[in-house]
């Protein structure tokens, strides 16, 4: 899960940047959004999705540090070359909750981390978005972050430029969200693999005839640690029911890439083959977020990636971050322009400290 760092954090970090202390590697190219105006401290969390018209679509996290995400849009029509900004889809917002004991407690709505995806068959909700909403209190650090309220959201729309459904709350897990809130699906309760979890987050989508995959990476604590594996989850209804797939990813298969778990999940297809990026991420660290791997689906309606004779998940493609922090990649065929595309924390571009690159990769 991403991390909003407060203003004094990114400050300290960038005068160790001046002191030396970090470089950078500019091996990618900064995507600039055009008419974007609305995310003084940069963007993050790219999803791409092309439509039937060769036209891009990018949702991504527009950040207001350090209290404000909102989810944002953007368009190309020269294969991911140039994006303009097309509108806000959701909206963080000042909120005051009152808990279960009758408390009352202030704090901000953020809208991280979306996945858009195209379900052409599902006449006027064509396209989907799925996102993390949560409840965060100042000063707004990682610790301030209340995920027993919040959930995996979703809305659809005939069209990427909307309108948009209202939002629906969709997964929850266990008691979570706490009262008074409410999910339309207790996703730790559909399967006993996933009775553990307590968070969601870090959806990617992807439509294979004509089912829509979720890779969501779940969390749970255990002698206090947090425990983080990849699931692939799967509605053959548009979205309206959902089903467990398998686990795609556990703790012990990020060990060889430095993480303590897999986060920034996304499923893309390249020349008829499925492919799982996954952001190998250690919170504990200053620089969490070590780049993305790419794993080769070997059956994708089973959830099976492809492993060695050993039983080991074969790692297909690596792609180095070329900043000290990032990885939480997406790529569509048809971004011919920019390839995979990466976002990372530029820390010598303050307060633009979060931005999204070109990598000019493709998979294959």
């Amino acid at each position: 899960m991403k991390q909003i760092l407060i203003i004094l954090i990114i400050l300290i970090l960038a005068i160790n940047s001046m002191n030396g202390c970090i470089t950078s590697d500019d091996r990618y190219v900064k995507i600039n959004i055009l008419g974007e105006t609305k995310a003084p401290n940069g963007v993050y969390d790219p999803a791409i999705e092309y439509d039937s018209n060769g036209v891009g679509w990018m949702a991504y996290s527009a950040v207001d540090a350090p209290e404000y995400v909102h989810t944002h849009l953007a368009r190309s029509i020269d294969n991911g070359k140039t994006w303009t900004y097309q509108m806000r889809i959701n909206e963080a917002i000042n909120d005051t909750i009152t808990l279960e004991n009758g408390s009352s407690l202030q704090g901000v709505w953020r809208h991280e981390v979306p996945t858009l995806v195209h379900d052409a068959n599902d006449q006027n909700r064509e396209w989907k978005l799925f996102w993390h909403r949560y409840f965060t209190i100042a000063p707004f650090e990682t610790e301030q972050r209340l995920f027993q309220y919040g959930w995996i959201a979703y809305r659809h729309a005939p069209d990427p430029l909307g309108p948009w459904s209202e939002e629906i709350a969709l997964f929850g897990s266990g008691s979570f969200p706490l009262d008074p809130f409410k999910t339309n699906i207790d996703l730790s309760g559909i399967h006993e693999d996933l009775s553990k979890f307590v968070v969601y987050s870090e959806p990617g989508s992807i439509v294979v005839d004509d089912k829509i995959y979720l890779s969501i990476n779940g969390h749970y604590i255990d002698n206090n640690e947090n425990i983080g594996k990849t699931i692939l989850i799967r509605s053959s209804d548009h979205g309206n029911s959902w089903e467990y797939v398998n686990t795609l990813l556990e703790p012990e298969d990020v060990i060889e890439y430095n993480g303590v778990f897999f986060t920034g999940s996304s499923i893309v297809e390249e020349k008829n083959r499925f492919f799982l990026f996954a952001c190998p991420e250690n919170p504990y660290k200053q620089f969490s977020h070590f780049g993305t791997c790419i794993f080769e689906f070997e059956d994708i309606t089973n959830g099976t990636l492809r492993t060695d004779e050993t039983g080991h998940t074969i790692l297909h493609k690596y792609l180095p971050p070329g900043k000290k922090s990032g990885g939480q990649s997406d790529y569509d065929e048809q971004n011919t322009y920019g390839g995979i595309i990466m976002p990372q924390h530029n820390y010598s571009a303050l307060p633009e400290f979060f931005q999204i690159y070109n990598t000019m990769e493709k998979i294959i």
